[in-house]
């Protein structure tokens, strides 16, 4: 993924800001312009960069897997990757000749490539290369072991529409390797996440200069694009978004959470390019879906993609760098980064706010509290947490006297 230098300037425009407590932690730096990030059953990183190349991180240091053969001029190359299981990467990228995107598997071992499948760009002469943008990006894979991939619509708008053409489509690869239209009307979605409790994937979709968008996508979906976007009212037959980003952010990275952290216990994690930000989705089944809240924004460059880990800590990706997010401690309520005294006057301050209230809307009040507050980790901030916090810091006093 690349994108242009007015999107860059806006991106360096950012104002650093963070919920109260929150942190980033850099692990190292990438070898290239990366622009995607995964993390197997193992606590393995794995990352890609646009040149063609996947790579293992472990300590700080990458080690190169592979290379696939393509060219990263404008918004194309090596687009994104996902994890098929410990052994196998699954990635997107536009060919050398610019032709076609091409989906393929990676044995994490040895660094074969195998071709699931080639999406030609240009129907009518398939040796005539395509436009250098909106490819798409990042690969997802669903419960059933099932490929989804985005693929833009080439700057042309109006491929987009046509279901003959493949940009501006979103298309489905079984486990059996069967290739499947799964949905068209988008302008050039950078990932998706596949709900298997509800059947459906979501989809971030880029807006023309704004209307960035989340959707929910059904099998045979159409998305409006190009005849509408946004808040733009639907041509027939058209499924609008679920929800339309006041300002241009530029989503490119989603992550559907694994319940193992107790601070995102399920929802998504949205990674956009402009606002520097991580996005908590925490029920996507909302409606209207409330506003997806900045966990973290400008702190960092601008990030590209974030993924979770097999015990819950969530990493992100930068074009050059690999981050950890480091949430509040359990009684950290006034976000210092220690548990004292001082947190028992903040909490008092917070559930004069609401009580209970959800800990994701401890900043929202009069008192700018930490989702520390929530004591007792069971996702609300009530009168139980501050039992929790006089016997949490009645046991650390005792520990530290002679």
């Amino acid at each position: 993924m690349k994108v242009s230098a007015a999107l860059v300037l806006l991106a360096a425009a950012a104002h650093a800001a963070a919920l109260p407590g929150f942190r980033v932690q850099r692990l190292g730096s990438t070898n290239g312009f990366a622009d995607s990030i995964a993390i197997d059953s193992h606590d393995t990183i794995y990352y890609t960069t646009t040149d063609g190349s996947l790579f293992r991180f472990s300590n700080g240091a990458s080690q190169l897997v592979t290379r696939v053969n393509t060219n990263a001029v404008g918004d194309s190359g090596l687009l994104g990757m996902a994890l098929l299981d410990d052994q196998t990467a699954v990635v997107h990228y536009t060919n050398a000749t610019m032709t076609a995107d091409v989906v393929s598997t990676i044995d994490l071992a040895n660094g074969m490539q195998t071709v699931l499948h080639s999406f030609t760009c240009d129907i009518t002469m398939p040796d005539r290369p395509c436009p250098t943008e909106h490819h798409g990006g990042n690969p997802s894979v669903g419960a059933d072991g099932s490929i989804f991939v985005g693929i833009g619509d080439y700057g042309g708008f109006l491929d987009a529409a046509l279901p003959e053409w493949n940009g501006g489509k979103i298309f489905r690869i079984t486990s059996a390797g069967s290739v499947q239209q799964f949905a068209s009307g988008f302008r050039n979605p950078f990932d998706t996440a596949w709900d298997a409790s509800s059947q459906q994937l979501i989809v971030p979709d880029n807006g023309d200069v704004s209307d960035d968008e989340i959707n929910i996508v059904h099998l045979g979906d159409f998305c409006g694009w190009p005849y509408t976007m946004g808040n733009q009212p639907p041509v027939d037959g058209a499924v609008p978004p679920i929800y339309t980003f006041p300002s241009v952010v530029v989503p490119t990275g989603l992550a559907a959470l694994n319940g193992h952290n107790a601070y995102f216990p399920g929802g998504y994690l949205l990674a956009t390019f402009v606002a520097q930000a991580l996005d908590y989705i925490p029920d996507i089944s909302a409606r209207p879906l409330p506003d997806p809240i900045p966990v973290i924004a400008g702190l960092t460059p601008s990030i590209i993609d974030v993924a979770q880990g097999p015990a819950g800590e969530i990493d992100f990706v930068t074009a050059e760098g690999i981050y950890e997010l480091i949430p509040p401690l359990r009684g950290d309520c006034n976000g210092d980064g220690l548990v004292t005294i001082a947190d028992i006057a903040a909490l008092a301050q917070e559930l004069l706010d609401g009580n209970p209230e959800p800990a994701t809307r401890a900043q929202a009040g009069a008192f700018n509290g930490s989702w520390g507050c929530d004591v007792n980790a069971d996702g609300i901030i009530d009168s139980r947490d501050m039992s929790a916090l006089l016997a949490l810091l009645s046991v650390r006093t005792r520990a530290v006297r002679p």
